[in-house]
């Protein structure tokens, strides 16, 4: 079974108009579903983790608790006073729940728990009365000391004082409520809290044995370690009593034989509150009913938003990944549907559930599937090609981040053929257009802009290359397109921008200007003006601009190796100058070396650029032994005999043997007076260095100036080194430029090799010298050294 369909490669002899093959839609559609779900996940993640979703989860377990509905055991009761028994201007209060102890415990209480806090002293005998009350009870009633958090932060235990604790078993209880719902959500043990509380009040926690909770549950007598606090009991159907009224009807006691009771406050004095769902200001003893109800019955489990977002997220997974979009909406409605149903279904046995995370993975998910439908639908895909369109080219960050080249072809008599072209082809006539663009964009993306535009992106800066390119892409268009039955002649011009400015847009527009500005005769290919509104602001303070970059170090020099083509040894180096400024970023060289030239800076730079390089070279030296190294000199520079000063002057300075300096000159097509400048290059050449022409055989790189100027050596441009492997022509050249170097008794450096293949194509021909990114990028000087080593064990 065949695969998709690919795109057909068009040529002027044979071409295929690239449709979008449906077959290929699914498998670029479930890509883009799991790049979203993975970008959702990220999202839910984050605010799993980043606790911003437990008001969320809260809310939803309020929503689970109110339809729980269980029966409480019945076994602990709860009875609450409305007068503040603790308050020592009322000793008889002391002594009436005294006598209510004594009274519980005839009845036949099981077990007694005083959740009242006695913190100072009334009158002594009202004191010793409810100690011996409480003793008399061997061991049945129990005093609950509180751990809670202040306002301010710190912690505190809460104790009776001895004169009524002494002696009697005591048990803790912690309430920590929550800040936006005021409810307690987990039962912690006392030794945490005392634990984790170092300078906690801990006056007479000696005599704590236990945990509330743990003792009124009966499982133990301490809570192993936190647990949520199960609220899907029913509270009425906790017995529950007022003190006030058993004090009165002392018969009504027998009801709670064979119980545990609690007695505590219902208006709390003691700056405890606490809140249940369906219930609010609820006394604090109830919420440890309800923990002690959750350990008798088990119901102390549940599940995280973590374990439930990973089951989200491989049940949407799978749902992404299904290619028929009617099946696809529905697995997605049934992982909808499923959470309130989970919801539902864990009500019903008491699991509480955590499931926002969930609720924000389907929601962000949802935004990004409908960003991506706006996207699609607000013109950023073109209906006809289905390619982006110039508001996709201007908001995209990747080309805001790396900068590339921006290149506008502009269809000449675009409008003037559709015209003329019936409607079931007009069509047809853009997508050969696209067809034939693409044989020489490769893999880069086609934008389509207002009728007779298209853009796409570039890494290549160099003028020259970007305009050999460009021509041989509009020789693509020398062959008419077949529409229909119709031969129609097209015409292509461009217009590129290479600025450095991330602000796409306004690049774009650039681009745009230069291509309305070209014609089909004189000038089909537009650079446009680098001077933008923020670069003639960079112009303006550019020479306090650069004194400062050199200054600071934001100029500086790498080096790439010039190695023995036959031996791999290094053999020299070239200084190449950067410039990483912290608001604009790496800047092109050739961007800021042509303002340095307009703005009249650039034998200040050059001076620096020799001055390090000779620097380096003698570090080399002393590490490698004698290596010499190139330094770029602007060909603008060769119309003044300030040059051969400047260079004097360096060598003075730093020390440095002239013989190992080389001069590199580059665009020699601007050198107006050939004579004057040969007159230079001797003077240069008599102090010892050596003369490179760079770029040769490219521009004004021609044998004309290889003639009248003193060069020892000259570099074939990159443009034939990068063809060798592909271009007889092209190989060719390089073999007969080799011939021409020794003829002449000139070195010949092969610039630009990117490749193993062409090094080798290199050594068969015997050139001595080359340099490249397929042997060593450029990079610091300690790379350098260590590229020596590695390439003197390789020679070896």
């Amino acid at each position: 079974m065949t695969g998709p369909a690919k795109p057909k490669v068009c040529t002027p002899e044979g071409e295929r108009v690239v449709r979008t093959n449906t077959r290929t839609k699914p498998r670029k559609g479930y890509r883009e579903r799991l790049r979203h779900l993975v970008w959702a996940g990220l999202i839910a993640l984050i605010l799993q983790f980043s606790t911003l979703l437990v008001p969320l989860d809260q809310l939803f377990n309020l929503a689970q608790y109110r339809q729980g509905g269980f029966q409480a055991s019945g076994q602990i009761a709860f009875i609450g006073t409305q007068n503040d028994l603790t308050d020592p201007a009322n000793p008889r209060r002391r002594e009436d729940l005294a006598r209510f102890i004594s009274d519980l415990d005839r009845a036949g209480a099981k077990e007694i728990y005083v959740d009242l806090v006695f913190d100072r002293a009334s009158a002594a005998g009202s004191d010793a009365a409810l100690r011996e009350a409480l003793l008399a009870t061997r061991g049945r009633a129990v005093l609950v000391d509180k751990g809670r958090t202040t306002l301010d932060g710190t912690a505190e235990v809460m104790t009776s004082i001895p004169a009524i604790s002494s002696g009697v078993d005591q048990v803790g209880s912690v309430i920590w409520t929550d800040y936006i719902y005021g409810i307690v959500w987990i039962a912690y043990p006392m030794r945490f809290f005392l634990e984790e509380e170092p300078d906690a009040n801990t006056t007479s926690t000696s005599q704590i044995h236990g945990d509330l909770a743990a003792r009124l549950a009966g499982t133990s007598d301490t809570i192993e370690k936190p647990f949520w606090i199960s609220y899907f009991f029913d509270l009425e159907t906790i017995p529950i009593y007022r003190l006030e009224r058993l004090l009165d009807q002392p018969g009504n006691l027998r009801q709670l034989a064979g119980k545990k009771v609690i007695i505590g406050a219902i208006a709390s004095t003691d700056a405890i509150k606490a809140n249940v769902p369906g219930q609010l200001g609820v006394p604090p003893s109830i919420v440890d009913i309800f923990a002690a109800e959750t350990l008798m019955s088990g119901h102390t489990g549940g599940f995280d938003g973590m374990e439930i977002l990973v089951v989200a997220l491989v049940l949407m997974i799978a749902a992404a990944l299904v290619p028929n979009r009617r099946w696809r909406y529905g697995v997605y409605a049934t992982v909808a549907l499923s959470l309130p149903l989970a919801y539902f279904v864990a009500t019903q046995f008491a699991i509480r559930m955590n499931g926002a995370s969930v609720l924000i993975l389907l929601l962000a998910y949802c935004a990004f599937r409908a960003r991506s439908t706006w996207k699609s639908s607000f013109t950023l895909i073109d209906a006809d090609t289905d390619l982006p369109t110039f508001i996709a080219f201007e908001g995209n960050k990747d080309i805001a981040e790396a900068v590339p080249t921006i290149i506008v072809a502009k269809v000449h008599r675009f409008e003037e053929v559709r015209r003329t072209l019936p409607p079931e082809l007009q069509s047809e006539y853009i997508l050969r257009i696209i067809a034939r663009l693409k044989a020489a964009t490769q893999d880069a993306t086609l934008y389509i802009g207002q009728g007779n535009l298209i853009a796409w992106t570039m890494e290549e800066k160099e003028p020259t290359l970007l305009r050999d390119h460009l021509e041989g892409l509009r020789a693509l268009f020398a062959s008419p397109l077949m529409v229909g039955d119709n031969a129609i002649d097209v015409s292509v011009t461009f217009g590129v921008d290479v600025t450095a400015s991330p602000n796409v847009a306004r690049r774009l527009a650039s681009a745009i200007a230069a291509a309305e500005k070209t014609n089909e005769t004189f000038e089909p290919i537009a650079i446009a003006d680098a001077a933008s509104d923020e670069d003639l602001i960079w112009n303006i303070s550019l020479q306090a601009r650069i004194d400062a970059a050199l200054a600071s170090g934001e100029i500086y020099l790498v080096f790439q190796p010039k190695v023995d083509v036959a031996t791999g040894a290094l053999i020299g180096v070239e200084a190449l100058v950067r410039w990483n400024d912290p608001a604009r970023g790496h800047i092109a060289p050739d961007q800021f070396i042509r303002q340095c030239e307009n703005a009249g800076r650039m034998s200040h730079l050059t001076r620096h650029v020799l001055t390090h390089g000779c620097l380096a070279g003698q570090e080399l030296q002393r590490a490698c032994g004698p290596v010499p190294v190139a330094v770029n000199i602007s060909a603008t520079l060769l119309h003044e005999r300030s040059i051969v000063r400047m260079v004097r002057e360096v060598l003075s300075a730093t020390g440095y043997d002239p013989r190992l300096l080389v001069l590199e000159i580059t665009e020699t097509y601007r050198i107006a007076d050939l004579d004057r400048a040969g007159a230079i290059l001797a003077e240069l050449k008599a102090l010892g260095t050596k003369i490179s022409m760079d770029d040769f055989g490219v521009g004004a790189a021609s044998l004309e100036a290889l003639m009248h100027l003193p060069f020892s050596e000259l570099k074939i441009d990159r443009l034939f080194i990068s063809r060798m492997g592909s271009d007889p022509k092209a190989m060719g050249i390089v073999t007969n430029v080799l011939h021409l170097g020794k003829d002449l008794g000139i070195t010949v450096v092969a610039e630009g090799v990117e490749d193993q293949k062409t090094l080798q194509m290199l050594r068969d021909s015997q050139c001595p010298v080359a340099q490249g990114y397929g042997i060593a990028r450029p990079s610091s000087l300690e790379d350098v050294i260590i590229f020596q080593g590695l390439a003197s064990q390789s020679a070896a």
